[in-house]
């Protein structure tokens, strides 16, 4: 029976089973004279002594097992905001005495690997009191998604991606928290859109990748509605890597006109900012008064932000020391029972500089 399932409620299963114990004790007693009574109580007695020890014992096994929360990231190689996170989250999770167990994916932005780890916690679930998703690829992870939270019945906490359109879409034991990806792209666009106003025909370059897009998305929007004769081109097959970046700003200068001028360059994310700023390290025409603008402000791109002649000129910030507490704080409200929000949207700042 589900309602007296000796590893899911062990309390239960100890008292229903003692109670029981003790109405069979009842009937012997009725039942037998003295002497019989007398044998029955002591072996019946020894019997609910072991069971009270070993319910005990299987409680306290629960719980000390239970101690875990599990941490599934979308990606890690060259994602030192992910890895900023889980520095931080660790030290939130720990101070509430719950370890954390992080699950890297084999391949960066892979939902195969991702679905591979989520089957492997779903077997094990008894052994956390719930987790964070990073999640990649949703339009392929959505339905593992689903299965894996009503599997599991463990609270689950989204974060840097929502996975589901609309909050009813979420399993009941599911909440997000964190920034509006789409939201980052307007600010980034918006700032630009101050820089540029005034210039005739700014050519502007985004920097992206195929996940995350309505960030270059709503950039771009917001470019072509401020600035009607801005000239936009979009590489984005970049995947957020550095390395990536920076050899596409410099096939794209390549191809410029040595007379014509590169105004700018949003890169969807920081570690893509910083691999512009390497291409823009060889002297160029094009790109004598390039400005790079990206997004996540990692400690690096604020170093170089705040260094002189930087081109890197600015950063939307997702605060990871905020968000790590935040999604730490919703998970064990979460685990304790309590109503959250489904959805929780936080406010980024731009970074720029002085």
């Amino acid at each position: 029976m589900a309602w007296l399932d000796r590893d899911q409620m062990p309390v239960r299963f100890a008292i229903v089973t003692s109670v029981a114990s003790g109405l069979i004790l009842a009937v012997i007693v009725r039942a037998f004279p003295t002497g019989a009574v007398l044998m029955w109580f002591a072996m019946a007695s020894g019997g609910v002594a072991a069971f009270s020890f070993g319910a005990m014992m299987l409680i306290r096994r629960t719980r000390n097992r239970s101690r875990r929360a599990f941490l599934i990231t979308s990606a890690f190689g060259q994602k030192y905001y992910v890895a900023d996170f889980v520095l931080r989250a660790q030290s939130a999770l720990d101070s509430e005495g719950i370890d954390l167990v992080l699950k890297v994916p084999d391949r960066d932005y892979d939902a195969s690997a991702q679905s591979h780890h989520l089957g492997r916690l779903l077997d094990r679930r008894r052994e956390y009191v719930g987790g964070i998703i990073f999640a990649g690829e949703v339009h392929r992870l959505r339905d593992d998604l689903v299965t894996f939270c009503r599997g599991s019945r463990l609270p689950v906490v989204f974060t840097d991606i929502e996975p589901f359109d609309k909050v009813a879409d979420y399993p009941p034991n599911s909440a997000y928290i964190g920034y509006d990806t789409g939201e980052l792209g307007e600010q980034a666009g918006q700032w630009l859109a101050r820089h540029l106003r005034g210039k005739r025909q700014p050519r502007v370059l985004i920097v992206a990748s195929l996940e995350h897009s309505t960030r270059q998305e709503r950039c771009e929007k917001i470019l072509r509605r401020e600035l009607p004769d801005v000239m936009i081109t979009t590489e984005d097959r970049c995947g957020f890597v550095r390395s990536r970046a920076c050899d596409a700003v410099r096939a794209h200068v390549r191809q410029m006109d040595p007379h014509e001028c590169l105004d700018a360059i949003f890169c969807t994310n920081d570690e893509m900012a910083l691999g512009a700023v390497d291409a823009l390290s060889t002297p160029s025409s094009v790109t004598r008064n390039t400005v790079v603008v990206g997004i996540d402000g990692v400690l690096e791109a604020k170093a170089l932000i705040d260094t002189t002649g930087s081109p890197l000129r600015a950063t939307v910030v997702q605060d990871t020391h905020r968000l790590a507490g935040c999604v730490v704080d919703l998970l064990i409200k979460m685990h304790r029972g309590r109503t959250v929000p489904t959805r929780t949207i936080l406010k980024a700042e731009m970074y720029v500089a002085n």
